[in-house]
């Protein structure tokens, strides 16, 4: 489904030029459960943003189902995330003033689905991850993870085919980060959707199904489970 070719990513902080990635390459398949893992300053949200057209590249190619998506335009990019890739990020990124059905709802909005089935899909999953009686509650009323599981349905209702999550758990306890991962796992295997998490957290790295360890912007392990 992906596939990162020799991807080199620089930045420029005054006169000093950081390599984030060094030529990096990686193959991601259909349904894949995965963790791009490593220390701070190892690379790994780099890649996750690059995969999510969110930063550009300044080497090597990134290709999604045969597309390539680094050579895109700002417009096109847009679009394709738009249509094609779900966001999941540690401080959850919720709209304060919308109630959870609104902060799901309004992606599809945005996609111009039809009104009925619009409230359908955001009442099931909202229901699937476990937040049915809470949706008319704005973010502030919630706990974090009641927050997180908001941003999880907030990506899978529009049924991508990638999600992207950055330190998922980071904002949570132990026992709350477990749960929201039991629970994209079991949207993974439910809706065999593609999950890619940037993380430092071992319970992450535990349960993916495929683990990818950076340092120093270099791929230095590549093991599935």
């Amino acid at each position: 489904m992906i596939q990162v070719q020799n991807v080199i990513r620089n930045y420029k902080t005054g006169e000093t030029v950081v390599k984030a990635l060094k030529g990096v390459s990686l193959d991601i398949g259909d349904g894949e459960f995965l963790s791009i893992a490593g220390p701070s300053g190892s690379g790994k949200t780099t890649l996750l943003n690059l995969i999510g057209c969110i930063d550009a590249l300044d080497g090597g190619e990134i290709t999604i189902e045969g597309q390539p998506v680094s050579g895109m335009d700002k417009k096109a990019k847009t679009e394709f995330r738009r249509n094609n890739l779900g966001f999941i990020f540690q401080t959850y990124n919720l709209i304060p003033v919308l109630s959870a059905f609104e902060n799901v709802s309004f992606v599809l909005s945005i996609l111009n689905i039809p009104e009925k089935e619009i409230e359908e899909r955001t009442m099931r999953i909202l229901k699937e991850v476990g937040l049915e009686g809470m949706e008319n509650r704005r973010p502030d009323r919630l706990s974090g993870g009641q927050q997180q599981r908001i941003a999880i349905a907030r990506a899978l209702v529009k049924n991508p085919k990638i999600v992207l999550a950055d330190e998922p758990t980071a904002n949570l306890d132990s026992k709350t980060g477990e749960e929201i991962l039991k629970l994209m796992k079991e949207m993974n295997r439910k809706y065999h959707t593609t999950f890619i998490f940037s993380t430092h957290d071992s319970m992450v790295m535990d349960y993916a199904k495929r683990l990818v360890l950076l340092h120093d912007g270099q791929i230095v392990s590549d093991e599935r489970r």
